[in-house]
């Protein structure tokens, strides 16, 4: 793990973390460019951005660059998406004055995130193979993916069945980090190494906590729905199915039991 790549994490993290803090406390005074965002989408806002911190900060802490593959790409993506989402959206983003230093970080993150693919050769698994995650993995997939596109695409009818106000704007964002998510799971479902599993389960894990709580706090904002229901649902089994996860890959034998390569049918 060369020091550069563990130092640009870690600058990551601060990032990461004051925008998550600050939303999950401060609801809609969230540090944040975009103007007059609800206390709801803040603290959602917010959940999306500690997921990040979570998931950079323990891959700045592995021993092996291959390790920082998963959480890596994710970033990779959502930094490029809200780059480009920032200067679609300038009018947007620039209400409150120049956002000099998000500019700044959300041009040189996709870059050295590039390179750090390029230079340490990441772009394969150390371990390669399927494993008795894997199916959770392609679920994440599935589902995040799938939001995810239609978030960016066609926001408006997501909308329709998202459980409290959205703007295509906000969708768009939300969008991006599903889709960075999309890509991990893809990662993940193929990487056996245990240490590079950890930070992504975790990353998700903490997303979903984060969002519950959020909904939790401003559950007058649900009505009494499928898709209040449907998202009840969702998030109890997503918690319950990572934190299994994240449990069995702390386990010594986790290697053995739970990475253990999947046989494949003649």
């Amino acid at each position: 793990m060369p020091r550069w790549l563990r130092v640009f994490l870690l600058l990551n993290v601060v990032q990461d973390l004051v925008i998550a803090l600050s939303g999950l406390a401060l609801g809609g005074r969230i540090v944040l460019p975009l103007q007059h965002v609800t206390p709801l989408n803040a603290r959602f806002i917010a959940s999306l951005y500690l997921a990040g911190g979570v998931g950079v900060a323990l891959s700045a802490l592995v021993k092996h660059a291959v390790d920082t593959r998963v959480v890596l790409a994710a970033f990779l993506v959502i930094t490029t998406l809200v780059e480009v989402m920032t200067f679609v959206a300038w009018d947007d983003f620039s209400a409150g004055g120049i956002p000099a230093v998000w500019i700044f970080t959300y041009t040189v993150d996709p870059i050295v995130a590039t390179s750090a693919f390029v230079v340490l050769g990441l772009w394969r698994p150390a371990l390669p193979g399927t494993h008795r995650l894997t199916p959770l993995f392609v679920c994440q997939l599935v589902l995040f993916g799938a939001f995810g596109v239609a978030l960016l695409a066609v926001p408006g009818s997501v909308a329709d069945i998202w459980p409290w106000g959205l703007t295509p704007l906000l969708g768009r964002v939300y969008g991006s980090f599903f889709c960075a998510f999309a890509v991990g799971a893809v990662l993940a479902a193929v990487e056996r190494r245990r240490a590079a599993l950890r930070p992504f389960v975790a990353s998700t894990l903490a997303f979903l906590v984060a969002s519950a709580a959020s909904s939790a706090i401003h559950h007058e904002k649900f009505a009494d729905t499928a898709k209040t229901w449907t998202w009840v649902v969702v998030h109890g089994a997503g918690i319950a199915a990572f934190a299994a996860a994240l449990v069995a890959l702390s386990a010594p034998q986790a290697r053995d039991r739970v990475l253990a390569p999947v046989p494949q049918k003649r």
